[in-house]
């Protein structure tokens, strides 16, 4: 992220956590607990500004999900970026993991205090939906996948 980047002024002291993590720990991971039908996710700020790396949120997994963002971040901070497309075998324990844009359009949906942060950017900071498969191995989008994995983690990203 250029020089050009305005941290945001905190107005209340969960605001002042954010900074605080994003500046000591490279990034801070905002939790969102499950609500009705809704699954719980979590995702990341502070990616893009500390390491250039875009902005992840991940569906499903608990306390699963701090660990994988954390990862993300640490590879990142050694200079190991990722991109949409990308499969990793290195985030998530015994499964690949797949990493999808997430369009801008739902951004204020999912990433509320992400937009807050970065709200004096230049340019909307990116995120990519870390996607895990079923037990057998396969992604929602892949032909035999447990339809019911839909219910823990809903794609952002529609595919034909």
């Amino acid at each position: 992220m250029p020089d050009t980047f305005q941290w945001p002024q905190p107005e209340e002291e969960a605001d002042e956590i954010i900074i605080r993590n994003v500046r000591e720990h490279g990034c801070h991971i905002m939790g969102i607990a499950a609500e009705g039908h809704q699954p719980g996710y979590a995702f990341s700020i502070g990616l893009f500004v500390n390491y250039g790396q875009a902005e992840v949120i991940l569906f499903g997994m608990d306390r699963d999900g701090a660990s994988a963002i954390n990862l993300v971040r640490d590879h990142a901070a050694s200079g190991r970026k990722y991109i949409a497309g990308d499969v990793s075998r290195d985030i998530l324990v015994g499964r690949p993991a797949c990493f999808v844009d997430v369009p801008l359009q739902l951004y204020d949906t999912y990433l509320g205090t992400a937009i807050w942060f970065y709200r004096k950017s230049p340019r909307p900071f990116p995120c990519l939906q870390l996607v895990w498969p079923d037990q057998n191995g396969c992604f929602p989008w892949e032909t035999g996948c447990d339809a019911s994995l839909k219910k823990y983690q809903p794609l952002l990203r529609s595919f034909s």
